[in-house]
């Protein structure tokens, strides 16, 4: 009986994965290097549009505006963790990299930033998109 169902939710989640692919996509995530500047923090990438991010500190979502939450971890000396929703415009195949900046060493305030962010190459390719390789 369990093996009748694996199959079905297999098909599932290739299907839920098919979709998310199948048109140009944009990817925001928390940035894994490390920052030279003292201030600057990773985070977590909790919410894109009120959505949970499915991937673990990813989501990949369309092109165009979003609500991106992010949350900052405790920090040695603070015990509650913080959290900012901030407007971040997408283009088709660029993946985004999130940080927070502090505004002091010893103050909890910082504000989030977008570090850097990339071409999605496979997408580019894929999609026929200006600047594939």
């Amino acid at each position: 009986m369990k093996r009748l169902l694996v199959f079905p939710l297999l098909l599932l989640a290739n299907a839920a994965f098919a979709d998310l692919y199948d048109r140009p996509y944009s990817i925001i995530e928390t940035d894994p290097s490390r920052a030279a500047d003292y201030l600057v923090m990773p985070v977590i990438v909790n919410r894109v549009d009120g959505k949970n991010a499915q991937y673990g500190n990813r989501a990949i979502v369309d092109p165009g505006p979003h609500d991106v939450t992010i949350d900052v971890r405790p920090r040695k000396g603070f015990h509650i963790a913080t959290q900012a929703t901030f407007p971040l415009e997408t283009k088709a195949c660029m993946r985004y990299y999130v940080s927070a900046k502090l505004d002091s060493p010893t103050s909890q305030r910082w504000q989030p930033v977008v570090r850097h962010a990339e071409p999605i190459g496979e997408c580019q390719a894929k999609f026929n998109i200006a600047g594939a390789k």
